[in-house]
């Protein structure tokens, strides 16, 4: 993975050799209804279908849940891979040769595999080392943390000796010192000499990215050494900011439970494994972040935070439901009894007692307002705060219902929470915050509009874009197609497969896919002339009153050289017929 060069063009051929029926059949089964095929939509439970794809523009649509795109969006969905693996994935399953990376993209690449040549090797000589007597102490530990022997190579424990140099000795004879270095295997000491062991007298364990292959480790301190836990440092395949700990295991368990559940500590996550709990990724010593939001996005649209019920237990989970509901994600909170965590409890209590906790994790809003104040002025701070934390869920109905909720819940008007949630949006999105994709309602007239664009002819395309202004529309994902077929070149004919190749953003795809699996007869000519010719009336008279206002605006400001621009305008306008 990784050695080819997917640009648009590329993309686009992978796309069209890809039979989406051929694909689609293989977990859905289709029957023929008109031009579309139709069955149960394999992302949710129904017993009615409400699936569709449309052969001849490769595109799907459930009309149910909503989900939809094109045969690349289906493959990443179902499989759970990310955009390169689906590509290169029917890039061989259809036979299309892929052109290679430039020099320089392949030198990076080189250099991130003989990393991970070299962090294979490391693997192999610290789980080898856990069988010597040296490491007595490390199998001790780990059996008395309910690791039996059996489970250590399915976990791929293993062990870094204590001495200074003992990986370096090892890996040394077959790789420069500097290599290792650049593999966070080895440090060089600030103020020069010998570089030595990064990992040393401690049980080590493997770090996975989400497709399973070997991109650091972490190592967990036998004695009083601090700190007790320790990640390879950042380097060409490893970010803590965008890697959740066994995410390689937990992606199936995620979408066969319908969730996620994030914990903070790595044996948390081993033990609850070990139990067969298997959905469960850890952070690796950071916040949560809007990286590890987009992974967890791809494997399903809920997500409980494993946190003490402490005020640090409560800030921490009102950080992280921020960032989820940011990307889009439904958020609850599992709390733990005082004193305890997660590997605790299945250790002491088994792992059915843990099942039972995770059946019943606690709304969001219920743990943020555990300790919310009786007195009206404490309501109304602490209201405001969750109000702006709410206020950032992309999807509209759940920050609707979040703030209805919370209104109700601290016996306050509806307008403070709206309010607190307008000023937060004045400032912004948060710096990186993760994009999500919200199925929004789209007017029936301007989905109409959509269908003149994708399947009208030529002619009522033209005339189409010609009446409609973009920034009238009241439909942001309409906006967005408008734009994205404005920006084609004129003499495109397949205006859906060119909407495709130009990498359009993934509700546009959504909206196409929707329209043109749509089981509707062909756009009528008089139909979709009344309906131009309704908008064009509309947004003239829309964009005449916005003109004298702003006409008015510069006159009271006594601004004369926007006044001329603006009365020149009216002037054309008016000379055009549109005033």
């Amino acid at each position: 993975m990784g050695e080819y060069d997917l640009d648009r063009a590329v993309v686009a051929r992978v796309r069209d050799a890809a039979d989406i029926v051929e694909v689609v059949s293989e977990h859905v089964a289709l029957k023929r209804r008109g031009r579309n095929w139709t069955g149960l939509c394999p992302f949710h439970e129904e017993k009615t279908p409400s699936f569709s794809v449309n052969a001849e523009k490769g595109l799907y649509y459930c009309f149910g849940c909503h989900a939809g795109g094109d045969v690349i969006d289906f493959v990443m969905r179902l499989e759970r891979m990310d955009f390169p693996e689906a590509v290169e994935y029917l890039a061989r399953r259809f036979g299309v040769e892929l052109p290679r990376r430039s020099p320089g993209q392949l030198r990076a690449r080189r250099e991130a595999e003989r990393v991970a040549g070299i962090l294979g090797e490391a693997q192999r000589f610290f789980v080898e080392r856990l069988g010597r007597p040296d490491a007595a102490e490390a199998r001790r530990t780990l059996e008395a943390r309910g690791f039996p022997e059996p489970t250590w190579s399915e976990f791929g424990f293993g062990f870094a000796p204590d001495g200074w140099r003992e990986l370096i000795g090892a890996l040394g004879r077959r790789h420069p010192v500097q290599a290792l270095v650049d593999a966070g295997l080895a440090l060089v000491p600030e103020r020069g000499g010998n570089p030595y062991d990064r990992f040393r007298n401690r049980i080590t364990f493997p770090i996975r990215a989400a497709d399973g292959s070997l991109i650091a480790f972490g190592g967990r301190a036998l004695g009083d050494t601090e700190p007790k836990y320790l990640n390879s440092p950042e380097g060409p395949l490893f970010s803590k900011r965008s890697v959740l700990f066994m995410l390689d295991r937990a992606r199936r368990a995620a979408a066969d439970e319908g969730g996620v559940l994030v914990v903070e500590g790595y044996f948390d996550c081993l033990s609850l494994h070990r139990a067969g709990i298997v959905n469960v990724v850890a952070t690796l010593g950071t916040s949560l972040t809007p990286e590890h939001a987009r992974l967890l996005r791809r494997l399903t649209s809920r997500v409980v935070l494993a946190y003490d019920a402490d005020p640090a237990g409560r800030r921490a989970a009102g950080a992280g439901a921020r960032v989820l509901l940011e990307a889009g994600l439904e958020a609850a909170v599992l709390v733990l009894p005082e004193g305890k965590d997660p590997d605790d409890i299945v250790r002491e209590e088994g792992p059915d007692r843990f099942r039972e906790l995770m059946a019943r994790p606690v709304p969001l809003l219920d743990f943020l307002l555990g300790d919310a104040p009786n007195d009206p002025e404490g309501r109304r701070r602490i209201g405001r705060e969750i109000a702006e934390l709410v206020a950032g869920a992309r999807d509209p109905v759940t920050r609707f219902a979040l703030q209805e909720e919370l209104a109700r819940r601290l016996d306050l008007p509806i307008a403070v929470i709206a309010e607190a949630g307008r000023r937060r949006a004045r400032r912004g999105p948060r710096a990186g915050q993760a994009e999500t994709a919200v199925e929004e309602p789209v007017p029936t007239g301007e989905l109409e509009l959509v269908r003149i664009v994708l399947e009208g002819t030529p002619d009522l395309r033209r005339k189409a874009l010609e009446a409609v202004r973009d920034d009238l529309l009241r439909s942001e994902v309409v906006r967005a197609v408008f734009t994205a077929v404005r920006a084609l070149e004129t003499e495109d004919t397949d205006i859906v497969g060119s909407l495709l190749a130009k990498g359009t953003d993934p509700a546009v795809h959504r909206l196409v896919a929707r329209v043109t699996a749509s089981e509707l007869p062909p756009v009528d000519e008089r139909s979709a002339l009344q309906l131009i010719g309704r908008t064009a009336r509309i947004h003239a008279s829309e964009a005449a009153r916005r003109l004298q206002r702003a006409i008015r605006e510069a006159e009271e400001r006594g601004d004369e050289a926007t006044l001329a621009k603006l009365l020149e305008e009216k002037t054309r306008l008016r000379g055009s017929g549109m005033v």
